[in-house]
C-alpha cells in the first residue's frame, strides 16, 4: 500500500517535536496522527552540549506524542553550525557486459563520492545526485536502465562533524528509539513547504529556526546549494534581553507578541506592555531589524557565493518560527532582491490546523521524507536508497574503524 505510518523527531535548539503520521507518497499527502512538543534543553545552535538534558527533552516530546514503540524506525532532523556542503562530480567506467546502468552501479558512484577529502573529524551526511553524464550526454536525471560506458555523477555533498552526529544519535537512542535515517533539516522543510513547480522553477527555502537559519536552493528540480547560518530566533530574543535589560523569557515573550523587523513602520512613542511594564516599541523593533538584516545579508552572501542568487525566478520561501516576525518577508525581498513569501506545511490532510504553522515545517517534512525515500519499508540486502544516503549505517562503520 502507498499509505503507511511514518515517524519523525525534530531535535531543535528551542523545541523538540515528535510526530507520527500516515503518508501517501504516490498522492503526495501526509496526515498527522499525533504530535508531541517539549522545550529543548541541552542543545546550542543545533548541537548537543548536554546529553542527559537533551535526552530528557526528547523523551518528553515522545511521551507527549503518545509514545513511539521501542525499536520503531524513526527519521531524525539534523542541522547545526558544524554542517557544510559543496558540489562535486565523480566518474566511473561501467564494465558490465551490456553497459546497462544498474542500482548497484549508482551505489558505486555514491560510494566514490563519499570518499571526497574532508576536514579532520568530518564525514559525509548526504550524497544527493544532481544529474548524470553518459558518454558525454548531459542532463540525465534518472540513469537506471540506460546504457553508458563512462558515467559521471554530479552530486551535492553535505558533511558534518562526526562527534556532533554521534551525540545527536546518542541522545535520541537513549530514549529507546531506532533511528532509521538522519536528514538535513532544510531538506525536510523543503518537502513540506515547496511544490514540484517551485522546485522546477528555481527557489530558495530559508528556514529561520531557533538556533540556526537553514538554506536549501533548487534549480530545475535539482538541489544545488545548502547552508547553515548559526543565527536563529534565540539570537533575536537575546538581543532584546540585552537591549531592554530584561530576562530572556521576558524578551522572548515580547518578541513573540510584538516582534516587527520594520522599525520605520513603528511610531517612535509607541509602547508595548508585559507584566505591567512598558517598553519602547520602536527601540525593540530597531533591535530586531538589525539582527534580521544580519541573517538576511548572510543568506544573500551564501547565495552569491554559490552563484545561484540570480538563478531563482521562483524567489525565496521563508519558513520556521523566525519567519513569523512582522515584516520579515518584506525585508527579505529588499535585501535578497527577489520575490519572497512565507510558507507553512502544505498538503496536510485531516486536522491539519495544529501543524500548519511555519515552526512545524521540519517536523512535517520528516514524514514526507520518510515516505518518499521508503525508509520504513523492509529492504533486501544492499537495497539502500540512493536519493539521500543513510547516515546511520555509515556512522556505525566510522566507529568500528576508529
Amino acid at each position: 500500500m502507498a499509505s503507511r505510518l511514518v515517524y519523525g523527531i525534530d531535535v531543535g535548539t528551542t523545541k523538540i517535536v515528535a510526530i507520527a503520521g500516515r503518508a501517501d507518497s504516490r498522492r503526495g499527502w501526509v496526515e498527522v496522527l499525533s504530535m508531541g512538543e517539549a522545550p529543548s534543553y541541552g542543545l546550542k545552535r543545533g548541537v548537543v552540549v548536554d546529553r542527559e538534558a537533551a535526552t530528557e527533552s526528547v523523551a518528553e516530546a515522545i511521551e507527549a506524542c503518545g509514545g513511539i514503540l521501542r525499536g520503531t524506525p524513526v527519521i531524525v532532523g539534523i542541522a547545526g553550525s558544524h554542517i557544510s556542503s559543496f558540489n562535486t562530480e565523480v566518474t566511473l567506467l561501467n564494465r558490465s557486459r551490456n553497459r546497462t546502468i544498474t542500482e548497484r552501479f549508482v551505489r558505486k558512484l555514491e560510494a566514490e563520492a563519499r570518499r571526497v577529502e574532508l576536514g579532520e573529524g568530518e564525514k559525509v551526511v548526504h550524497v544527493v545526485p544532481r544529474s548524470f553524464v553518459l558518454d558525454g550526454i548531459e542532463g540525465v536525471k534518472q540513469p537506471l536502465g540506460l546504457a553508458g560506458r563512462q558515467v559521471t555523477m554530479r552530486a551535492h555533498i553535505v558533511s558534518g562533524a562526526i562527534s556532533s552526529i554521534q551525540n545527536l544519535l546518542a541522545a535520541v537512542g537513549d530514549c529507546g528509539v531506532k533511528v532509521s535515517r538522519v536528514v538535513l533539516e532544510p531538506l525536510a522543510s523543503s518537502e513540506a513547504c515547496l511544490l514540484d513547480e517551485d522546485i522546477g522553477l528555481g527557489v530558495a527555502l530559508i528556514d529561520i529556526g531557533g538556533g540556526t537559519t537553514d538554506i536549501a536552493t533548487f534549480i530545475r528540480n535539482t538541489l544545488t546549494h545548502t547552508a547553515v547560518i548559526p543565527i536563529g530566533g534565540e539570537s533575536f530574543s537575546s538581543d532584546i534581553g540585552y537591549g531592554l535589560k530584561v530576562p530572556f523569557e521576558t524578551a522572548d515573550e515580547l518578541k513573540l507578541k510584538y516582534g516587527n523587523v520594520l522599525s520605520h513602520t513603528v511610531d517612535d512613542v509607541a509602547a508595548v506592555q508585559i507584566a505591567g511594564r512598558y517598553y519602547n516599541a520602536r527601540f525593540m523593533s530597531q533591535i530586531l531589524e538589525y539582527r534580521a538584516r544580519e541573517v538576511l545579508e548572510y543568506t544573500r552572501e551564501s547565495l552569491e557565493k554559490a552563484r545561484v542568487l540570480n538563478l531563482l525566478p521562483g524567489g525565496a520561501v521563508l519558513t520556521g518560527g523566525g519567519s513569523l516576525l512582522e515584516g520579515m518577508d518584506t525585508l527579505a525581498e529588499k535585501i535578497l532582491g527577489m520575490r519572497t513569501r512565507r510558507s507553512a506545511p502544505r498538503r496536510v490532510k485531516g486536522n491539519s490546523e495544529p501543524v500548519q504553522k511555519p515552526q512545524y515545517s521540519t517536523a512535517v517534512g520528516l514524514l514526507y521524507f520518510a515516505a518518499k525515500n521508503n525508509d520504513l519499508r523492509p529492504k533486501s540486502k544492499g537495497a539502500e536508497q540512493v536519493s539521500f544516503g543513510s547516515i546511520v549505517t555509515a556512522v556505525k562503520g566510522w566507529f568500528r574503524g576508529r
